[in-house]
């Protein structure tokens, strides 16, 4: 191990004796708005407040089960945000919004699972486990590897190495300093995940025939029975108030950024108000009227009834019957 090497990773190895140790995900973005940034990774900023590293992990473990927490402080020209135990800053969904122009994050586990990202205008540039580098993915997976060359992957601990090879790609090595003095910390209601394409296969609780005759029929026909289904729903959840519901039902495709805003509003207040089952039951009903968004039919009715069990009072003997109506023949 060349001395080099030891010097750099001598200058991380504060992070083994800190109060991150265990569990945490650090993201360097190269963009000096805080506020930006925070946005970027679902923060409700309407609940910002400053807390040192101590306080803040302690106010991460109490509302773990609730909602993620993010703490942010300045870095030279970049932000650094802190997550204890949390993993937004390695999700493809915050490094779309937040790598503007540039993201590196490093995540660690209990269970000594690992991830080194970086991104570049929003998207993933290489990613991998720090135990196996030689394992990357993303749009450009060798990027780093002129920054990797004489880091002792096969001999060091992860976390320093990640630490390290951050420093080497941002200019910014990180110091224990970092973690000193106080952080803009705010609660996060998480983006959403990326729609995923799924076959409609057999679903449980429709008949056979239902799901042989929606494969068969076209797109426009399948769109149509979409259109029916969405109102079912907004009708059932007592949502037809949401604007962008109302643009959905009326054949309008809003953007995804409106659709994911909605779904995060919705998130948020069903984890603040008491009794919250209309706000759980509008939040599953946006949640299946998102998967309408999905540019594929299929997978959006896929999405859709399966999604649509979890929305209170929906019927499968109503869904059913909507969908013979739409379907011709």
């Amino acid at each position: 191990m060349g001395s080099h090497c030891v010097s750099e990773l001598d200058r991380v190895a504060w992070i083994e004796r800190s109060t991150i140790r265990d569990a945490a995900c650090l993201t360097m973005v190269r963009n000096s708005d805080l506020g930006r940034v925070a946005e970027s990774f679902g923060a409700v900023t309407s609940h910002g407040r400053s807390l040192d590293i101590d306080e803040f992990c302690e106010e991460a473990y109490a509302y773990q089960e609730k909602h993620p927490m993010i703490g942010l402080r300045s870095v030279g020209n970049w932000t650094l945000v802190v997550e204890d135990t949390g993993g937004q800053g390695v999700r493809p969904e915050v490094l779309r919004r937040a790598a503007r122009p540039e993201a590196v994050s490093c995540y660690w586990d209990e269970d000594v699972r690992t991830r080194f990202v970086h991104a570049i205008d929003g998207v993933v540039q290489t990613s991998f486990e720090a135990v196996l580098p030689e394992y990357r993915e993303g749009s450009f997976p060798d990027a780093l590897e002129e920054h990797r060359e004489r880091l002792p992957w096969s001999q060091a601990a992860p976390v320093p190495l990640m630490l390290a090879l951050a420093g080497r790609v941002t200019g910014e090595v990180p110091t224990e300093g970092w973690l000193g003095g106080e952080f803009r910390t705010y609660p996060v209601a998480p983006w959403p995940d990326d729609l995923v394409s799924m076959p409609l296969g057999d679903l449980d609780g429709y008949p056979a025939e239902m799901l042989t005759a929606l494969r068969a029929a076209g797109e426009h026909d399948q769109r149509r029975v979409l259109r029916s289904l969405a109102r079912y729903v907004a009708t059932t959840a007592d949502c037809m108030d949401l604007p962008v519901v109302r643009r959905i039902l009326a054949g309008v495709r809003p953007e995804c950024a409106e659709v994911d805003q909605t779904l995060r509003e919705l998130v948020w207040s069903g984890i603040c108000e008491r009794p919250a089952l209309v706000s759980r039951n509008r939040l599953h009903a946006m949640q299946v009227l998102r998967q309408i968004m999905h540019e594929d039919a299929r997978s959006a009715l896929s999405g859709v009834l399966t999604g649509v069990t979890d929305v209170r009072g929906a019927e499968p003997a109503a869904i059913t019957a909507i969908v013979r109506d739409e379907l011709p023949g």
